[in-house]
């Protein structure tokens, strides 16, 4: 099969899951699309590479970017503002609910000011703050459940397909080369391996939540008996890329993402989710102890298809760790990989360094110890909503418990804190509280006027 006739047929494909998509799902408002234009552009590629014409290479400064990149996200930034000003969002309880969020934000923003770059760093916090502006985009809609499913489960229906086409049928662009060994790598339709398998990783864990929640509606009337061959056949492809791509990380928190979203549909899981944290310590005790009398280290490791350096990883921890940043406030947000540094620190690889491949470690390094404690204090806080959730039943409580127990994983080996890709829009996501839109319907009549009163009442919660 020619590559032309393998997109074409993979157009058709996607355009007809999300005709498929856009009837079974309840209607939805047209201000969705900027979302999943902002997950289809920081889940693939940058706008400029996908256009083809040089205008990313306009500019040598790395830390610039492409003016065209920074225009389209900056656009879609102010078109979400422009879609939730009219929304009637409930602000105030968005900032008390979510306040360790702005604080943590709020600190960043300030670290742009410490910064030796600080225009690179107030351009950089902005467009970080533009996942939070299409979260709430998201999660301000009648029901926010069936918009986050839309967006996340759409964004896959285009970059898993596409990217089968890409490794298959057109090498040029969905694989690139070590320039010392030869060895191929797959991207698919995003930049590199490892940005393949944080994209499947999320779109995977989604599209397999989906197919959870198909499972129990099977044998209802109202079932399309096509959703689950369909979705298995998209979980397939998800297998096969991950294969492809070799990313170990990806691979286990897929697997353990799954194995929690499984694991909690048992009634006897999920009421242990109360003592989430109590359990939680519990078990690293116990690991503590088992390691020190059995190398689980070693055996964990090598049961991903790592090795003892995390594929060279401990190395690079160790040589940026010894930069000597200020340990309290960092060198400010998202600026450690700007200027001379990032050439003499790469200077012993074939590559230039541009993440710590730790995300606690590259907020160490940009934002210092205060923006550690911050940032866990963020994750701690958002437990207990999600524990609530799960224990009330709610099916979303299940997928953001899932999710982020493997995000945090995955920031292990990767840097996903703060940046612009699907992991952390996804936690961005899975943490934010967002109230529900308050809306006027009549009360009953009063006898004594005569004359209805309006109350405010919760708009119904999406399942």
């Amino acid at each position: 099969m020619s590559a032309a006739l393998a997109q074409f047929l993979c157009l058709l494909f996607v355009l007809w899951l999300y005709a498929r998509d856009s009837k079974q799902l309840p209607k939805l408002s047209w201000g969705l699309w900027l979302p999943l234009l902002w997950v289809i552009i920081i889940g693939s590629k940058p706008v400029s590479a996908w256009l083809g014409s040089g205008i990313e290479e306009a500019t040598s400064d790395f830390s610039e970017g492409s003016p065209l990149d920074r225009a389209a996200l900056l656009v879609l930034i102010a078109a979400g503002i422009a879609v939730l000003l009219p929304r009637r969002l409930q602000w105030g309880k968005i900032f008390s609910q979510n306040k360790w969020l702005f604080i943590y934000f709020g600190y960043l923003a300030v670290s742009c000011l410490w910064s030796e770059y600080p225009f690179v760093s107030i351009k950089r916090w902005v467009k970080d703050a533009g996942n939070i502006v299409m979260v709430l985009v998201i999660l301000s809609e009648k029901d926010p459940v069936a918009a986050a499913k839309a967006v996340l489960l759409r964004c896959g229906y285009l970059l898993i397909p596409f990217s089968v086409v890409y490794v298959k049928y057109i090498p040029s662009l969905g694989r690139y080369y070590d320039q010392w060994t030869g060895q191929p790598y797959y991207c698919g339709v995003m930049g590199n391996k490892n940005a393949m398998g944080m994209s499947l990783f999320v779109c995977t864990l989604f599209l397999f939540w989906k197919m959870v929640g198909q499972w129990d509606k099977r044998k209802a009337r109202s079932a399309d008996k096509l959703d689950l061959p369909l979705h298995g056949f998209l979980m397939l492809m998800c297998g096969w890329l991950l294969f492809k791509a070799h990313s170990s990380t990806a691979m286990v928190c897929t697997i353990l993402g799954a194995a929690i979203l499984l694991a909690l549909r048992l009634p006897a899981v999920r009421s242990k989710v109360e003592k989430f944290g109590l359990y939680t310590g519990a078990i690293v005790i116990i690991l503590l102890l088992l390691n020190s009398v059995v190398d689980l280290g070693t055996s964990f490791v090598e049961l991903v298809g790592r090795d003892l350096t995390f594929t060279g990883r401990t190395a690079i921890w160790n040589l940026v760790l010894s930069e000597g940043t200020n340990p309290v406030i960092g060198v400010g947000f998202s600026s450690f990989w700007l200027g001379d540094r990032t050439a003499r620190l790469s200077e012993a690889y074939f590559y230039d360094l541009n993440q710590a491949h730790n995300g606690y470690i590259e907020t160490y390094l940009n934002n210092g110890y205060v923006g550690v404690a911050l940032l866990l204090v963020v994750i701690a806080f958002s437990f207990r909503p999600i524990k609530r959730d799960v224990l009330s039943g709610v099916p979303f409580g299940a997928l953001r418990l899932a999710f982020l127990i493997p995000a945090l994983f995955y920031n292990m080996t990767e840097a996903a804190f703060d940046r612009l890709d699907l992991l952390w829009f996804g936690m961005l996501l899975v943490v934010i509280e967002c109230p529900r839109i308050q809306r006027p319907v009549p009360a009953t009549p009063k006898a004594e006027t005569g004359r209805p009163k309006a109350r405010w009442v919760a708009a119904p919660e999406g399942g």
